[in-house]
């Protein structure tokens, strides 16, 4: 098969070696999924138990308070359902700078983000779903059948034969067991538990949509976030009472599912640490390219000297029209853009940038024109800031000069002379 030169909603030309890269991504997800069907058809380990252990003498639960089906529905299904309905209709409704329509000059509904990042977003929220439930999947089945540890109602499924004890000294082994086989099989795989692993992804996700971690302390974020990892708890809980799972179980389990949420969130989106992002996807990656550092930085002189002070020759030119206490923020402003080829700094762009012909830059590459964090009114000969510091979400519980060897230059600090060498003025 011919792999796609661009992909379908964009103009840009891609090469070969990015689509294989997502495609991997793609049949890690159908690797999990045919892994988890192979280990659910392998007879577990069975672990030796006592008929007197009180642990494992609760009935079994013909009806579930969750069925598994619904259980399903409610870690898989429903976030997909939420992700592609933000994603396609919700996001940037309510954005404080929606574009204008150029026949009726009237501010567009659907907001700054035109379809094509709208996809953009859309695949990479699915794929970091899909992982999220894949891995938690794989991992924990693979611990069930290699454990094989007994569930609480293992000795009602087990139905021991008439005048069966245990060995003495020893424990009793499934040779006594009359029940019914595939009730027994699955009584040995109680630990652990995966319950958690969509719903912790969603959170991460739906928080960084809702940017919860910018500092205005705005409750009804803090409620939305929560409602999946209650409906997380609550799934995990019934698995207790059902007498399905051992509470260190469903424990262990749900540690295990938030690390796979947060590790699967982490490949496809910012942290909740950098509201400024507003939780939008990474740009298409690139191979055979240097990690980039903090805010894609790097460092000028010595390759040897980390220690060197970051410096940008553009921002050194200050922008008349900023105060210049704001330039003492080191935020992303003050570092270079980075080297990456394929990376277009959705965040570091300026609206007179523009791509080299045939490189894809990202889902971001002309929407930040109208991006909240951006100043869009500049008097003719200026250029616009890199972002609004004024609006950008920035801590003001941390000092202004946190970072050790960032200067900026002032017009009244004289030629050289550092911010850092000035006195504190209010802002």
């Amino acid at each position: 098969m011919e792999i796609p030169a661009k992909l379908p909603f964009s103009k840009r030309r891609l090469p070969p070696r990015v689509v294989i890269s997502y495609i991997f991504d793609y049949l890690i997800i159908i690797a999990c999924a045919i892994g988890f069907s192979i280990l659910n058809k392998v007879e577990p380990f069975h672990q030796h138990f006592s008929l007197t252990n009180i642990s494992i003498q609760y009935p079994y639960a013909v009806h579930e308070r969750i069925p598994m089906a619904y259980a399903l529905c409610i870690s898989a299904a429903f976030p997909l359902v939420l992700i592609i309905l933000y994603t396609l209709f919700i996001d940037g409704l309510f954005s404080h700078h929606k574009p204008q329509d150029v026949a009726s000059g009237k501010r567009k509904l659907r907001g700054p983000h035109r379809w094509k990042d709208r996809l953009w977003e859309l695949n990479c929220g699915i794929l970091g779903l899909l992982l999220a439930q894949g891995l938690a999947f794989v991992i924990t089945q693979a611990l069930k059948t290699a454990c094989g540890k007994p569930r609480p109602d293992l000795i009602d499924r087990c139905q021991p034969r008439a005048g069966s004890k245990d060995l003495f000294p020893g424990l009793s082994n499934s040779t006594i067991c009359t029940g019914d086989p595939a009730l027994l099989t699955d009584g040995f795989r109680s630990w652990p538990s995966a319950s958690f692993a969509g719903l912790v992804y969603t959170s991460l996700w739906l928080g960084g949509k809702l940017h919860i971690m910018d500092n205005r302390g705005e409750a009804w974020k803090a409620l939305l976030v929560m409602v999946p990892l209650l409906a997380a708890g609550l799934v995990a809980v019934s698995r207790i009472m059902d007498a399905r799972h051992h509470p260190f179980d469903v424990i262990t389990g749900s540690m295990l599912g938030v690390v796979c949420g947060f590790v699967a969130y982490r490949q496809y989106f910012p942290p909740l640490s950098e509201p400024w992002r507003k939780g939008r996807a990474y740009p298409i990656r690139t191979w055979g390219s240097d990690p980039a550092g903090p805010d894609a930085v790097r460092f000028v002189g010595s390759k040897d000297d980390s220690s060197v002070a970051l410096r940008n020759a553009e921002d050194e030119r200050m922008d008349p029209d900023i105060p210049s206490s704001e330039h003492a923020r080191p935020d992303a402003s003050t570092y270079l853009q980075p080297s990456n080829p394929y990376t277009s700094n959705m965040y570091n762009r300026r609206p007179h940038d523009h791509d080299a012909d045939g490189v894809w830059s990202s889902s971001e590459d002309d929407v930040t024109n109208g991006y909240e964090m951006r100043q869009q009114n500049h008097g003719a000969g200026h250029h616009a800031p890199q972002y609004d510091p004024s609006n950008a979400y920035v801590s003001q519980t941390q000092p202004l000069t946190s970072n050790v060897g960032i200067h900026a230059s002032d017009p009244m600090a004289g030629p050289g002379r550092p911010l850092t060498d000035m006195p504190s003025r209010a802002m």
